[in-house]
Formats: C-alpha cells, structure tokens, sequence
C-alpha cells in the first residue's frame, strides 16, 4: 500500500504542497518578483533532477512517492493539487506558507522516511537561496544568500526540526 492510499486526499496534498511552500517562504524573503520567479523555478528544478534519478531521490519512500505524483501529474491534476491561500498581503502570505509547512512537518512525523522529507525540503530552500539573482537576462547576477535569507532558512530549519543547516 502506497502513502498515499494511506492518508486522505488534503493530508496527501499538504506532503506535496509543503516543498513548494517552504521554496515560496525563502524566496519571498527578500527580493523582488523577477528574483522570487528565478527561485521558485530552481525549486522545480531541484525536484525535477531528483524525480529522473535512478534508484531514487536518496531521501527516502515518502519523497520518492511524492516526485513520482509529480512527475506523473498534468497540468488539471496539478491545479487540482495546489493550495488555496486566503491571505492577499505579503505578511499573511508568508505566515500561512510557515503554517503550512509546519502542519507538513507534522504529518510527515507519522510517515516513513520523514527525515528525509524534511531533509530534502531544507536542501531545496537552500538551494533556492543561492539562486542567481539581480544582473539583467541572467548576466551580471550574483548567487549571494542574504541575511533575510537565511532567517527564513534558519525558521525553516527549526519548524523541520534540523538543527544542522
């Protein structure tokens, strides 16, 4: 039996929906919305490499059941998956993608391999902090964490229980 057929419908779209969160809290931190479209790509990218790699993601079942629905998906069943937030200004925003995760985090505590979930979101919003920002067209950009940055990583990290960033 899959995890899936092992959790409801919302607690399977919150596993999958929390990378994508946690990318957004990151990568809203700092920055404007050409930067926070760079990010949230690298995030995609992340999960992408890791959903063709042979012998799986290395983080474990949970993931690679997760990228396999990913990868799997169409765009109707990817618009049917992503969450709804109600807040509409920044703050609220990015207080109920924190919520968000941390309700993950929480569910992802009763499936197996939930450290390496919680591993695998960490390196992706690492990873999408050294994205290239700033430069015109891609040239000229720099891959620099900034303080706010690495405060969002740093919030993340202790809601995902890590203490190693």
């Amino acid at each position: 039996m899959t995890i899936k057929e092992q959790v409801t419908e919302e607690q399977w779209k919150m596993l999958l929906n929390a990378p994508g969160a946690a990318s957004t809290f990151v990568s809203t931190a700092s920055g404007g919305a050409f930067e926070v479209i760079s990010e949230v790509l690298t995030a995609s990218k992340f999960s992408a490499e890791l959903a063709v790699k042979e012998g799986g993601s290395g983080y474990g079942v949970l993931v690679d059941e997760i990228l396999a629905a990913m990868k799997g998906m169409n765009l109707q069943e990817a618009r049917e998956n992503s969450v709804k937030y109600t807040s509409t200004d920044p703050v609220g925003i990015r207080a109920e993608l924190k919520q968000y995760v941390a309700d993950a985090t929480a569910l992802a505590a009763t499936q197996p391999d939930a450290d390496g979930y919680k591993r695998w979101i960490l390196d992706m919003v690492k990873e999408v902090a050294e994205t290239r920002t700033g430069g015109i067209l891609g040239f000229g950009g720099k891959s620099v964490i900034d303080e706010k940055e690495l405060a969002a990583i740093a919030e993340l990290a202790e809601i995902l229980g890590i203490v190693e960033i």
